[in-house]
């Protein structure tokens, strides 16, 4: 019965795991709210996800809001970049859907085609930026060898993202159930997933001395993070 309550015990590392998650999640929200700053909200999230996953993740709020900052310059410019991309497109793709003629049929396609690349560029990029450090063109090169490199898992992200985002979205009847979990854990969940693969793929290019353990570092600056 007391070992229920042992910090070594499975039901208390899962319990402790789906209080780390929902508090991620409610975070990557509340940081999403001023729409500007949610490249940098999903470059913390991904952080602190890579962190559960690696098992070096110390204390969400400080995790999250660190990665936050330092991160918020390359993630907001991609972010901005991502959105302007993107409303180009559907609002090309919308004018070539009333438009008649093989060329507008073929430019339809080649539309959808960027809009698939950069739905890849989208689901790389943040976790690039949470785990490596370089200059913003080298984190985009790097976010599109990850994506070709590990085509099929590419993929299997832009499902685990794509496929509940689309269902919100066209599942009228259950949508204040999607709304629900969204808010609670739905982010957070699919990051921590992806995060498995993400690491798995990351770890070779990431050097024990690269990954500071986050342990040390809070002990070490704890009067400034206090």
């Amino acid at each position: 019965m007391f070992g229920l309550f042992n910090e070594d015990n499975f039901l208390h590392a899962a319990l402790l795991r789906v209080w780390e998650i929902v508090v991620a999640n409610l975070l990557f929200i509340l940081c999403c709210i001023p729409v500007i700053t949610i490249g940098p909200a999903f470059t913390a999230l991904y952080h602190c996800t890579l962190k559960m996953v690696k098992g070096n993740h110390v204390g969400t709020f400080k995790t999250f809001f660190r990665a936050f900052k330092q991160n918020f310059k390359q993630s907001v410019i991609v972010w901005l970049a991502t959105l302007v991309f993107a409303f180009l497109l559907f609002s090309n793709f919308q004018f070539l859907t009333y438009q008649a003629g093989v060329v507008s049929r073929a430019l339809m396609y080649l539309t959808l085609f960027v809009g698939i690349v950069l739905a890849m560029f989208t689901v790389y990029i943040y976790p690039v930026i949470a785990a490596f450090e370089g200059t913003l063109k080298m984190q985009i090169k790097n976010t599109f060898i990850f994506a070709l490199m590990k085509f099929f898992k590419t993929l299997i992200m832009m499902l685990l993202w794509g496929a509940p985002l689309l269902m919100t979205y066209i599942d009228i009847q259950l949508q204040p159930l999607y709304v629900f979990c969204w808010f609670f854990f739905g982010f957070a969940t699919i990051a921590y997933i992806c995060s498995f693969m993400l690491y798995k793929m990351f770890k070779p290019y990431l050097p024990e001395e690269d990954e500071p353990d986050e342990r040390k570092y809070y002990e070490e600056h704890s009067a400034y993070l206090s």
